[in-house]
């Protein structure tokens, strides 16, 4: 996963995968079939990591209608939803060559990213849209929760993405576990102010 988020599919090959997992060449074809097949591999468990993650979430999105509930429900389950998935991108860094396996998907989509599409992305996404619909009054489905929902997703996927423009320009080494609560807050604050729900108060960064 750490080799081809960080390269891509095409530009690594066999030889460095094996190294890398101080594993013998021979170990690919003989338990994947191939670079492709280690390379599917690679996207089923990070799908089956991220449904885990958001299970119980999506599980309470679809429990009742959304519209149904008030203000307050809905910014206690958007707090929930946008603070899980903060985490599930920007958490603790032996886990950082998940999302950024993920984020080369989006870059160069292959067959990985159809796995990883149907495995949770878009379900969360159309968990996002569904949240986004029933605080800002959209009707069911439309493309302007879409758009407003996935512009939401993008504000967490630039933690990744823009990881050393941020350390730089707070003169951060790393994402501490502080510094990732201290992100998830001010990512959950957005999500709030953008759909006009009541949020809690919350400190400022510090650095």
């Amino acid at each position: 996963m750490r080799i081809f988020g960080e390269s891509g599919y095409h530009a690594v090959g066999t030889r460095e995968l094996a190294e890398a997992a101080g594993a013998n060449q021979a170990a690919i074809p003989y338990h994947f079939g191939g670079k492709d097949g280690l390379h599917r591999a690679a996207a089923e468990d990070v799908a089956a990591v991220g449904r885990a993650a958001f299970a119980p979430l999506l599980d309470r999105i679809g429990a009742a209608p959304l519209e149904t509930l008030d203000r307050v429900a809905l910014a206690e389950l958007t707090r929930a939803v946008f603070g899980a998935l903060a985490r599930g991108l920007i958490g603790p860094l032996d886990e950082g060559f998940r999302a950024a396996f993920i984020v080369r998907e989006q870059l160069q989509p292959g067959p990985a990213f159809d796995i990883l599409y149907e495995g949770y992305i878009g379900a969360v996404h159309e968990a996002v849209t569904s949240l986004v619909s029933a605080a800002r009054g959209f009707g069911p489905r439309t493309a302007r929760a879409a758009i407003e929902a996935h512009a939401l997703i993008g504000a967490a996927l630039g933690f990744v993405v823009a990881r050393p423009t941020l350390c730089r320009r707070l003169e951060w080494e790393e994402y501490s576990a502080r510094r990732v609560n201290e992100i998830v807050e001010a990512l959950v604050s957005l999500a709030l102010r953008s759909l006009d729900l009541r949020e809690r108060p919350s400190s400022e960064v510090r650095s």
